[in-house]
């Protein structure tokens, strides 16, 4: 008994002891409770393989030799089925059938009509001298002056004519109109000269006169010049030198100021806006002589 009661006593003062000396060893071999975390999850991983984040390589799927030469034979049956487009230089059979010769004529026409086309679009992809017909002329020239927006430039001026609180006098107005379009003519085809380069990368202007090279740009500068002159020389001196100066000043503003903005700044849609206003402006100075309120 007293020796038991010994053990008891030793043992309950070496637990303290034991207990430090434990954890002083836990704390010398890193066993820490990160430790025991990283335990835990190689155990999760291991035991649940759908847990794991490791990619896995795809295993190759192990086929027989049968399989093998199953499937070069079908691929072998497929290339025979397919036959060459145009068989121009296939050796025929010393007695050949009629079908075997109608497919060989069908083949060579065949062959010929694709060396015709791919002919055909080389020639049009060259660069050709274009032959100007007097018929053609009148119609170029409406399309370099933009006949239909001179039209609309004439209208708003006879517009600002009409508005003129003055008694109407026809010789005027006619005078007006046609030193306007003339002027408007001018202004539009001194900008297809500029717009070229830029005008060949739109759908909307890629079919004008000097794009595709139906007039010269020698032609369309000479045009220019014989209906800007005549039509500011027919404002200044058979209308008034004010209604003169502002058609001048309407080319030089169209011309040098917003087609070139284009390409600058947003501020050329204001540009073009004082553009469209200063017709009716000159239809009003035709009319009165002045530039008033109304």
């Amino acid at each position: 008994g007293l020796f038991v009661w010994h053990l008891k006593h030793t043992g309950m003062r070496r637990v303290p002891c034991q207990f430090i000396h434990l954890c002083r060893v836990a704390n010398d071999r890193f066993v820490t409770f990160q430790y025991f975390n990283f335990l835990k999850r190689m155990y999760v991983t291991q035991y649940n393989k759908d847990l794991s984040q490791r990619a896995k390589p795809k295993s190759d799927s192990v086929a027989s030799p049968f399989c093998e030469l199953q499937q070069l034979d079908q691929e072998k049956k497929v290339i025979r089925k397919i036959r060459p487009i145009s068989p121009v230089h296939q050796p025929l059979s010393e007695t050949p059938g009629r079908k075997e010769l109608g497919e060989t004529k069908s083949a060579a026409q065949a062959a010929g009509s694709v060396t015709l086309v791919r002919a055909e679009s080389k020639e049009d992809r060259q660069w050709k001298e274009m032959k100007l017909r007097l018929d053609d002329l009148p119609g170029i020239l409406a399309r370099l002056s933009k006949i239909k927006l001179t039209a609309l430039v004439v209208s708003t001026a006879s517009a600002g004519f009409a508005m003129a609180p003055v008694p109407f006098d026809l010789t005027c107005f006619l005078l007006a109109s046609l030193g306007t379009g003339l002027a408007s003519c001018a202004a539009n085809s001194i900008n297809q000269f500029f717009e070229v380069p830029f005008d060949s990368n739109m759908n909307r202007t890629k079919n004008r006169p000097l794009v595709r090279g139906q007039i010269s740009p020698l032609l369309a500068v000479c045009f220019a010049a014989s209906c800007g002159v005549p039509g500011i020389a027919l404002l200044t001196l058979g209308v008034n030198p004010l209604t003169g100066a502002l058609g001048a000043f309407n080319i030089f503003l169209y011309t040098c100021c917003y087609t070139p903005m284009k390409r600058m700044s947003i501020a050329n849609t204001w540009v073009g806006a004082v553009v469209g206003a200063i017709p009716p402006v000159m239809g009003w100075t035709a009319a009165t002589g002045s530039l008033d309120a109304g």
